[in-house]
């Protein structure tokens, strides 16, 4: 996944970290990702390690405690990296990719956002980790969708809208994990739908805001934009 300016995996680390003015606490995110094989060294077919993840695709940022600190990868399936190869997603977002793509930015982001809260020694829940994950999600989506155009339409919009939030089932043996899945999407939803109108300067203000602040800032700052 190389072309001009980079991968696209390091296309979209400088894209996540300029929209949010995050520091860039990882030079170069190649060290860090793993495939099938790599997957397969660390943990033998296994889990053993908490993570957070894509589960219907498999793709998951792999966690391990250590006595100096966390210590980070992502794992993408060769599965996934072959679809996105296959249907690039510069040249569109579509059926083919979106969910490839979606899960892509997904783990990417919850990568950049634990090691950025490692760093500067911050707690965050899963809730946090969900939500920060889909409004990014949808961020990324919709400027490749947009491509040449610069801004979606309606309708691509709400195309855009029920693969990333409606489809998805949020089905765990978990109760209580499907419910964290739902709260994050909805809340993602509410947000994206208040910044939405406001003009560039003042949306890149709010969503920086956003990333700053911890579980309880981020559901106060959208609870108090107009709805």
């Amino acid at each position: 996944m190389r072309a001009g300016g980079g991968s696209l995996l390091e296309r979209l680390k400088s894209l996540l970290e300029r929209t949010y003015d995050m520091p860039a606490v990882v030079a170069d995110i190649g060290p860090f990702v793993v495939g099938d094989h790599g997957y397969r060294r660390f943990y033998g077919g296994t889990v053993e390690t908490p993570f957070a993840g894509s589960a219907e695709l498999g793709a998951r940022t792999l966690i391990r405690e250590t006595g100096t600190g966390i210590r980070l990868a992502i794992y993408y399936p060769d599965a996934l990296i072959r679809c996105l190869e296959t249907h690039p997603p510069e040249r569109g977002v579509r059926e083919s990719n979106i969910d490839a793509f979606a899960t892509l930015v997904e783990e990417l982001d919850h990568f950049l956002y634990l090691a950025e809260r490692a760093v500067q020694m911050r707690t965050l829940s899963l809730f946090e980790l969900e939500l920060h994950a889909n409004v990014s999600k949808y961020l990324v989506l919709s400027r490749f969708a947009a491509g040449r155009m610069g801004s979606l339409g309606r309708s691509r919009r709400a195309w855009l809208r029920y693969h990333l939030f409606d489809k998805a089932g949020f089905c765990d043996r978990d109760p209580r994990v499907s419910e964290r899945y739902r709260d994050a999407a909805r809340w993602a939803r509410r947000f994206l739908d208040a910044i939405g109108p406001l003009a560039p300067v003042r949306r890149i203000d709010m969503l920086r805001r956003f990333h700053r602040a911890g579980a309880p800032g981020k559901l106060e700052l959208i609870g108090e934009l107009p709805a």
